[in-house]
Formats: C-alpha cells, structure tokens, sequence
C-alpha cells in the first residue's frame, strides 16, 4: 500500500508541473489574440500544448482559442488585401483552410454528448457564421492552386470546400441546393486528381461534377481513367460507351473503347461501334482506320481494300493505311495458294502487283518499321522475279528469310 501512494505521488509530482506549464502556455497564447499581435506565436503556442496534452486536445476551450488565433490573422490578411498592402495571397488561402479544418475538429468535440446524453453545441452557430464569409476564398484559393499546379493544395481546398454541404455544422445553410458552385468545385477536384495520378480521389467527386455540363467531356474522361486503374472493367466500358455516344467526335471515347473491344475479343461490338460512329461522320479517318483493322483481322479483304483507299483519298500522307491494303492483296493471295488451282496462277501474279505500289509507299513513309514492310516486300518481289529489288531487301531482313 504504502508502495502505490509513493507511485501516486511521484505521479503527481510529474504531472502537476506539466499542468501548469500548459496552462501557462494556454495562457501566453490567450494574452496574444487578446492584444492581437504574435497571433502566429499563439496557434504556435496552442498546438504544441495539444500535441503534448491528450486533455487540451480534448478541450473545446483550447481548439476555440487556437481557431481564434488563426481567425485574427486571417482577418490581418484579407485586410491588407483589401488596402492593396503588400501580403502573401497564398497565405490567406492557408490560414482560410486552417480555420475549416481546426472549426470542423472543435464543432466534432462541441456536438459530443454530455453524461446525460443531451448535445449542446456552444460553437457552432457562430463559427458557421464566420466560415460562411469566408467559405468562398476555398474555392478561390482552390483555382488559384489549380492554375500554379499545385494539385494536392488544389483537390484539398475543393474538397473542403465540397464538404460543407454535408457538415452538420453548415446545415442551415442548405448548400446543396443554395450553392451554384458546387459542381464547378467537384469538377475542378476531379480535375486536380485526376493530374494527381489517383483513382480513389478522382471518384470522390465525381458525381457531383456531372452537374457541370460544360465540362462533361473531359469528367467522363478522367472517371474511365479512375476505372481503368481500378480495375472496375465493366464501369470503364460503361463510362466509355456514356462518353462516346454523348460525345462521337471527342479524341478519347471512341479509340480507347475501340482497343479495349478488340482487347477482349468482342469484334461484334467492335463492328458495330465503328459503323455507329462512321453514320455519324462518314469521313473521320480515326472512324475509317479502325473499321480498316477490324475489316482486316476479320478477313474481309475485299471490303478492307475499299475502306482503306477511301481514308488514302481523303489524306493521302498517312502510312498505316497503304499497309493494310497491302496487307489486304497479300491475304488475298494466301487465300488463293490454298486452292491449288492453275487459273489462279495468274490472278496471283496480279494482286502481287497490285500489292507491291501499297506496300513501297508504306515502305516511303514509314521506313524505320522494317519489321512490317520488308517481310512482306521480300515476298512481292520474289514472287514478281524482280531480282535488284530483291536483293536490296535480302540485305535489310540480313539474309533471313520470312
């Protein structure tokens, strides 16, 4: 017994000369945000006492003190703002995210029940007042990291800025509906995400972003990305599809649905995704060179051939479509070989031909892809017995025949 009152007292000795220095520090910190000057020693002063002190961190009294103290100077900020003094506009968007994070932090201690259960907030009407006004500056400050690249400042002055409408402390305020912003500040959210490189955060908002049409484009974009690397394959395609069928003509939709169809093997969508695409515009050429390859690995040649020259009429400077209608001659030719016939013979000779201008054009526009054109020159000009041109390819495949 006598052991456990010596280990008290010891305890006791430790403990009251920490109370103390807290309260000494509490107290300096008090003295600061009543004379308004060394605010920023005061937040200084009152964090560490919080970080060193699990009570103070549970103490309203200490968190109103420490947003009082951001609050003032804040109010030091937007006041030399407004005289067009000299001041750091990076700082007032700090202090204005510190004084929402440290608000919501005191109003979830503020909104705790008491031993009989009853909740009393003492806080919160006044400091959701306060915030109100200066609500706006979240999203200001929001734009301003978004055009300096500042991404993770960016998505986190939006978010905060988002979340108000769900807070019970701004309840009054119905955001959801008052606020004409709201899905302006979840696009750009998604928007600084999105360059953030993260899934999880680029959903967060997502939805809500949906109600600024003006930006859908480019939201639905980025949530298919979100998918993607989530692994969530079924909404990826779905988000696609959505894009590509608001947006036909839009860089992204349209190629990215397109290779994940052909990923999987689903050439019925495929087919039928590049013919509701090229009802839209017959003379897209990304629309005419995806049906060229699907045309091709389906072995429909002739049709492959007549697609292809049509993107060749309309720019005739682009090399993969000379290779697939070469390529188109060549299967032609495969497919011939196998019959055995000796009418065939010459009709053979023909498509050699008629492959051969396709294949040397490729060849002229796309000469560091050797791998592609000189296999397949290497058997035009044997078979057509032209032996100089022959000989030159020989060299380039390095003796290896295909």
């Amino acid at each position: 017994m006598i052991r456990k009152l010596i280990a008290i007292t010891l305890l006791l000795l430790t403990i009251i000369p920490c109370l103390r220095a807290q309260r000494k520090e509490i107290s300096q910190a008090r003295s600061y945000i009543k004379s308004g000057k060394d605010l920023d020693k005061a937040e200084k002063l009152l964090r560490g006492v919080m970080e060193k002190d699990s009570a103070s961190r549970e103490d309203p009294r200490v968190h109103f003190y420490l947003l009082q103290s951001i609050e003032k100077q804040y109010a030091e900020g937007n006041e030399k703002l407004y005289l067009k003094q000299k001041y750091d506009t990076t700082a007032l968007f700090a202090l204005t995210k510190k004084m929402f994070d440290v608000a919501e932090t005191l109003d979830s201690i503020d909104a705790l029940p008491d031993e009989k259960g009853r909740v009393r907030t003492k806080y919160r009407t006044k400091n959701a007042e306060m915030l109100n006004k200066c609500r706006p500056n979240l999203f200001f400050g929001g734009m301003f990291h978004i055009r300096k690249g500042n991404d993770e400042n960016a998505f986190s002055m939006f978010d905060t800025y988002i979340n108000c409408a769900s807070h019970p402390m701004f309840e009054s305020y119905n955001y959801l509906t008052t606020d004409k912003k709201l899905a302006e500040a979840a696009y750009w959210a998604t928007f600084a995400a999105s360059r953030l490189d993260s899934a999880a955060l680029v959903l967060r908002h997502a939805e809500m972003a949906e109600a600024d049409t003006s930006k859908l484009r480019f939201l639905l974009m980025y949530e298919a990305m979100a998918y993607n690397k989530t692994g969530e394959m079924e909404k990826y395609e779905a988000t696609l599809r959505r894009g590509f069928d608001i947006f036909p003509l839009f860089s992204f939709y349209f190629p990215h649905l397109i290779d994940l169809y052909n990923a999987n093997g689903e050439l019925e969508k495929a087919q039928e995704l590049c013919d509701t695409a090229l009802a839209i515009a017959p003379e897209n050429i990304l629309f005419l060179y995806a049906k060229s390859n699907l045309l091709l690995s389906l072995g429909k040649n002739d049709d492959c051939i007549e697609v292809t020259r049509r993107i060749i009429e309309l720019n005739d400077s682009i090399a993969e479509p000379y290779y697939n209608v070469g390529m188109a001659y060549l299967n032609k030719i495969v497919s011939l070989d196998k019959t055995g016939k000796r009418q065939d013979k010459a009709k053979i000779k023909t498509l050699y031909k008629e492959a051969m201008p396709y294949l040397e054009k490729y060849r002229e526009l796309a000469p560091d892809e050797k791998k592609k054109w000189a296999p397949a020159l290497y058997r035009v000009y044997l078979n057509l017995n032209m032996g100089k041109q022959f000989d030159d390819i020989d060299k380039i495949l390095g003796n290896e025949k295909p």
